[in-house]
């Protein structure tokens, strides 16, 4: 009978400092900030960071004891009925300095540059904020704001120029932020999130030098294809504040369950193809069709199939396909979901 695994912690390396509120999740004494900000969670990618470390980014779970690789752990009947790979990335993330302002590319751009047809449509689910901080995003043109107006600023390293093209908006615990392919986005400082995207690690630069100082590379900034290929990348569409927020913001689907519980659909399969994310709070049950990633926001009992779990505030499970109906008794879980087929 397939079980859940447990998986254990994975920092990864990126550009911006943060990772704090990581520390004191998983109850590190004497919690700091490092260049180690995000937890990859079911991931099958590696990292693409300037100084490569192999495997650097791929998960690690608990098998009869051991830690193994998840690609150790892992096959493709795993995934579920006509999935070959896992599709999708989960990852925690906790900002201290806002992030470059920066564009994913979508699954086309991907194809032609890459060789790959994924992009990276991505998704925040903030899970708490630093009130000392800013904690806003940034995302989304503003009107009027033309390719050529973004790549003058661009070639004079007009960064504020560069964020005042973009909306600017304060977050709060429970918002959910659906960035597609394109979009001009930046994370500000102080944010603690949940982020579920396509499974690549493209990022597209307009910033030469980060918030911390560091002069990147031109792969940093545009992996190869060019200055103006990165350009190509954006989505040049300019919307009203209340448009972006309306287009950027999702407002949960609430419903009540039998078990007297409450299943929060946070994002859904008319939100995107990519992914979907569904948060149980209380005695609930789902029955899901493909496997599926389980984050504990709150301790207590789920059982899963035939396996009675207790899990812990901020442990992450793979559930591989064919473990069973998911049962919460009283925890608080998300469910990360991978792209819808067909």
């Amino acid at each position: 009978m397939k079980k859940p695994l447990l998986q254990t912690e994975n920092r990864v390396r990126r550009t911006y400092r943060g990772g704090r509120f990581l520390d004191v999740l998983s109850g590190k004494k004497n919690p700091v900030d490092s260049f180690c900000p995000e937890d990859w969670i079911s991931s099958f990618v590696e990292a693409k960071n300037k100084d490569y470390l192999a495997g650097e980014g791929i998960s690690r779970v608990l098998l009869d004891g051991k830690e193994v690789l998840i690609t150790q752990a892992v096959t493709a009947e795993d995934f579920g009925p006509n999935r070959s790979d896992c599709g999708v990335l989960v990852k925690y993330l906790h900002s201290a300095e806002r992030l470059g302002i920066q564009v994913h590319p979508t699954p086309a751009f991907s194809h032609q540059h890459f060789g790959t047809n994924y992009g990276k449509t991505e998704c925040w689910h903030i899970l708490g904020v630093d009130p000392l901080q800013e904690h806003t995003v940034y995302i989304g043109f503003r009107e009027g704001i033309t390719k050529e107006r973004w790549q003058t600023l661009f070639e004079a390293q007009d960064i504020d120029g560069m964020l005042s093209c973009l909306h600017r908006f304060e977050v709060k615990v429970g918002d959910t932020i659906l960035v597609k392919a394109g979009t001009p986005h930046a994370i500000g400082a102080g944010c603690f999130l949940l982020e579920i995207q396509e499974p690549t690690d493209y990022t597209m630069r307009v910033e030469k030098t980060t918030v911390a100082g560091e002069v990147l590379t031109p792969m940093q900034i545009h992996y190869g294809v060019g200055e103006d290929a990165m350009l190509d990348c954006f989505v040049y569409e300019g919307l009203s504040r209340a448009d972006a927020k309306t287009r950027f913001f999702l407002r949960p689907r609430v419903e009540k369950h039998d078990m007297g519980g409450k299943i929060q659909t946070l994002v859904s399969y008319t939100n995107t193809s990519c992914f979907a994310l569904q948060k149980i709070v209380g005695k609930a049950s789902v029955a899901p069709e493909s496997f599926v990633t389980l984050i504990a926001r709150k301790a207590g009992c789920v059982q899963i199939g035939n396996e009675s779990l207790y899990v812990k505030r901020g442990e992450k499970y793979f559930v591989p396909y064919g473990c069973g109906e998911i049962v919460v008794q009283n925890a608080e879980i998300i469910l990360c979901y991978p792209p819808k087929i067909g």
